[in-house]
């Protein structure tokens, strides 16, 4: 997988901060990203897991929130690599 490389990130979120669900487990988040072939940072990708929160809480598709992020990061990251990014945030952000 491409490094993820998220300088737009202020854009993706589009304004909306969200705090972490207590129940959430960044760390396990962060590892299975890297069993993955992630090696970014770790605020930036914390911050992508919990918008994609965000969109699974407000019923968003899959389909467009994995598109979304493809179209809104600086290396051109394929939907197929966000669906790793999605499927982490998933099991255990949200």
């Amino acid at each position: 997988m491409k490094k993820l490389v998220v300088s737009a990130l202020g854009a993706l979120a589009l304004g909306l901060a969200v705090a972490a669900p207590a129940h959430a487990d960044q760390e396990s988040f962060i590892v299975d990203l890297a069993n993955n072939g992630w090696d970014g940072p770790v605020d930036a990708a914390v911050a992508l897991g919990n918008h994609i929160c965000s969109d699974i809480a407000a019923g968003v598709p899959e389909t467009e929130t994995l598109q979304t992020i493809s179209d809104n990061t600086t290396d051109g990251v394929e939907p197929k690599d966000a669906k790793t990014f999605y499927d982490a945030a998933a099991g255990h952000l949200c």
